[in-house]
């Protein structure tokens, strides 16, 4: 039984978050189970926190007209990034050559299916973040280079819900796939870390 690594339990902790900010448990209820997260010796008492709670809705389908089919992110000796509230393709090809690009799907207005991400990166980086509740899978090569391989995948039944499938080449650089809560819910836990001090 292997104990839960950092990062894991920060996705428990985010995941709980939204769950909380979305009203599907009270504070005391958040704070009891965020001590549990802590706590927690395996994975199995990670994922036991929520399956007593609503799946989270992950990102609606809110685009009225359906998504442009591609679309290009590229940073050449320099910097190119979507965050925010923006309209991704179903199809995103992520490319950094000596560069940095940054995919922030937290606020993005995603349509119902798969949007897939294609991540080159060339001795550059590429971070792709999503929010938790949002089904991500990710496969990828690294070449003296790093792709993480995280997944989030939410168990999706419906096939019309949106969510995110990342496929990342790595030669000399890396391609960082997280699962970070939103902009709202960073500011709780913040908060919440400020009043522990």
């Amino acid at each position: 039984m292997s104990r839960p690594t950092p990062d894991r339990r920060d996705r428990a902790v985010a995941e709980l978050c939204e769950h909380f900010a979305s009203g599907h448990i009270e504070l005391d209820e958040l704070e009891h189970r965020l001590a549990v997260v802590e706590s927690a010796q395996s994975e199995a008492q990670l994922t036991e926190l929520v399956v007593d709670l609503p799946a989270l809705p992950g990102t609606p389908p809110v685009l009225v007209e359906p998504p442009a089919p591609r679309g290009w992110a590229l940073a050449v000796l320099g910097g190119s990034s979507r965050k925010g509230v923006w309209r991704p393709p179903r199809k995103l090809n992520a490319v950094a050559l000596m560069g940095g690009v940054e995919l922030d799907f937290r606020d993005a207005q995603l349509a119902g299916g798969v949007t897939e991400v294609t991540a080159v990166a060339v001795m550059g980086g590429i971070d792709v973040i999503v929010p938790p509740g949002l089904p991500l899978t990710v496969s990828g090569l690294g070449i003296m280079g790093g792709v993480d391989q995280v997944e989030h995948d939410a168990g999706v039944r419906d096939p019309n819900l949106p969510r995110v499938h990342v496929r990342a080449l790595a030669v000399m650089g890396g391609v960082a796939v997280k699962v970070r809560a939103s902009k709202k819910v960073e500011a709780m836990l913040s908060k919440r870390d400020e009043r522990r001090t």
